[in-house]
């Protein structure tokens, strides 16, 4: 493989590792002790099944990063799903969804009287999921371009590395 091929290889997945840690960390000592001190509204299990949900993306995050930088094949594919689940970002009255443990580039369409585009760039992790009504006053969607960057990246690669 190309020195160029393998070292994007090497930062989506020192990414992809590093925002794993940090949303793990996130999730770990600072949701979770949030969470315990005031329980969030609605059935308690499923708050706590989302949190889990999260808290094993992050997981999951971690090992895909630490399989890509070992070329595994296994690292391909779990690195290609988290990044397709990274790529949305929804937050509308009765739905809200974003998950990203990584760089994020949203452009983000604010559906309003004003009808707004902004892009946001950052490094981190954030992961929320909610349904219900009345939870957004100004309906946002959007793409996050990094993920669907590293995704091509890690699907046209993937056919240059020997597969185990």
């Amino acid at each position: 493989m190309p020195a160029i091929k393998s070292t994007l290889l090497n930062i989506i997945a020192f990414l992809q590792i590093g925002g794993g840690v940090f949303l793990l960390g996130l999730f770990l000592f600072v949701e979770i002790p949030k969470t315990l001190k005031t329980p969030p509204e609605g059935p308690a299990l499923i708050n706590w099944g989302i949190t889990g949900l999260f808290i094993s993306l992050a997981g999951l995050s971690i090992w895909a990063g630490y399989l890509l930088w070992k070329r595994r094949s296994l690292g391909f594919h779990l690195s290609a799903a988290l990044q397709f689940l990274q790529i949305p970002y929804i937050h509308l009255s009765s739905l809200i969804y974003e998950f990203h443990a990584s760089l994020v580039a949203f452009i983000v369409h604010y559906v309003s009287a004003d009808e707004m585009i902004d892009f946001t760039f950052e490094y981190g992790g954030s992961g929320e999921f909610f349904w219900g009504t009345g939870l957004t006053d100004t309906p946002t969607i959007g793409i996050n371009l990094v993920a669907v960057i590293f995704l091509v990246l890690i699907l046209s690669m993937q056919r240059l590395v020997k597969n185990d």
